[in-house]
């Protein structure tokens, strides 16, 4: 039997859109995030995800812990959770930091942001500049490889690109939200990621005043779900379908039994790609340690 033939051939997953309370103590979406995991637990989701820096701290001046409480609700619910918070790391910078942890409780991933939001996007959000991070795993729920592209990351193809290469069927993309006027083409990126990528991919935001939410859960051939309001938002997979998109090639038939082109991944020449990883002028000075202080 192959590995992927053992694996579950569909899963319910969930992502959470909260709604930000001007006002509120940011320590008080602990609470909210712990009723939106039973909430995507009810519905039969094995994972949900949730916003960039949510339930956190996302500003580096907030103290609170939120780890206990969301090991906590993936224990009791059996769901299991994505969150993420600013924290300051071993070498002393700030980084945004997603985590999972499985329905047992166990860290099955830690990931820093490998390419932190560039311009004053982190500092008037936390409170500092932050620091790059290391690239992104996978990660496997019930066995199915998953991984996670953190806001605009999104919009730099080559992070989901890496995820799907080592296997990922499943994306998640938790975002900080703000859309406002880029808000149609995100979904229109997050859409092309799950295409290109041939696997599902799940957006979720904050929702910031009267903002008009993003979040989506949307397969290689066709959008699932959609919602702009806050709240949770469940989809049902068809993984065995991006096997079979993963495993297939071209074709001229007619009536064509796929919706976007199969074989993508397997089309690729990485020999002609070297010029991605070489040095380039112009790109952005991560490195820059002023801009962690």
């Amino acid at each position: 039997m192959s590995a992927t033939s053992s694996l579950a051939s569909r899963m319910i997953v969930a992502v959470a859109q909260p709604h930000v309370q001007a006002g509120s103590p940011e320590e008080a979406k602990v609470t909210e995030a712990r009723e939106l995991v039973r909430l995507a637990a009810a519905e039969k989701a094995r994972i949900v995800a949730f916003p960039e820096g949510y339930p956190g701290p996302l500003r580096i001046t907030s103290s609170f812990d939120a780890k206990e409480a969301m090991v906590s609700a993936a224990m009791e619910t059996g769901c299991a959770v994505c969150w993420s918070r600013v924290e300051r790391c071993a070498d002393g910078r700030w980084r945004l930091v997603a985590y999972v942890h499985d329905r047992d409780g166990c860290e099955v991933m830690r990931y820093e942001r490998g390419h932190p939001a560039t311009g004053d996007v982190h500092p008037a959000l936390s409170g500092a500049a932050l620091a790059p991070g290391a690239e992104p795993s996978v990660f496997r729920i019930d066995g199915v490889p998953m991984g996670v592209v953190i806001c605009s990351e999104l919009w730099i193809p080559e992070v989901a690109r890496l995820l799907a290469v080592e296997g990922a069927e499943v994306l998640f993309a938790p975002a900080g939200g703000g859309f406002r006027e880029v808000a149609p083409n995100w979904q229109v990126i997050a859409r092309a990621r799950a295409v290109e990528n041939e696997c599902y991919l799940a957006l979720t935001q904050h929702l910031f005043g009267d903002e008009v939410g993003s979040a989506l859960i949307a397969g290689p051939e066709d959008l699932l779900c959609a919602r702009t309001d806050a709240g949770v938002l469940v989809g049902s997979l068809d993984l065995q379908r991006v096997r079979w998109l993963r495993g297939h090639d071209d074709s001229m038939e007619s009536p064509k039994p796929f919706r976007a082109l199969p074989g993508l991944l397997r089309a690729r020449r990485p020999e002609l790609y070297s010029r991605l990883v070489g040095p380039q002028e112009g790109l952005y000075d991560y490195s820059a340690a002023e801009r962690w202080r």
